[in-house]
């Protein structure tokens, strides 16, 4: 799947994506009980990025598997982030949400940024 995730409505799942620069509106709709693994090849980062669910899906039951780190500016992300490996491994948010958690091999920095546990 390409990197660009923007106007996209996307069933459960499991997604390989490239680090692409994320914008736009993300659409997860499915059931309570749906999962949506997303697999990105290098960093997960973006700029104006929301995900937003429909029909039901959880964050809880969203993944974000970056093999390096995550830097997200003036974004509303919800789900999991696992992040990337022992080098690369940080997690940035500067502005907007979480709504779910951020798992990280060497740091998580959140600055301005509102975070909903789930």
């Amino acid at each position: 799947m390409p990197g660009d995730l923007s106007a996209q409505f996307l069933a459960p799942g499991v997604y390989c994506t490239n680090a692409v620069a994320k914008t736009g509106t993300l659409t997860l709709t499915g059931p309570s009980n749906g999962v949506w693994v997303f697999l990105v090849d290098g960093a997960l980062t973006g700029t104006n990025f929301s995900v937003v669910m429909a029909g039901g899906a959880q964050p809880a039951n969203v993944f974000w598997a970056p093999s390096a780190g995550t830097t997200m500016t003036t974004s509303v992300i919800q789900g999991i982030i696992l992040a990337g490996d022992a080098v690369a491994g940080s997690i940035t948010f500067t502005g907007g949400t979480l709504v779910g958690r951020a798992l990280a091999n060497v740091a998580v920095t959140l600055t301005t940024t509102s975070v909903i546990g789930q």
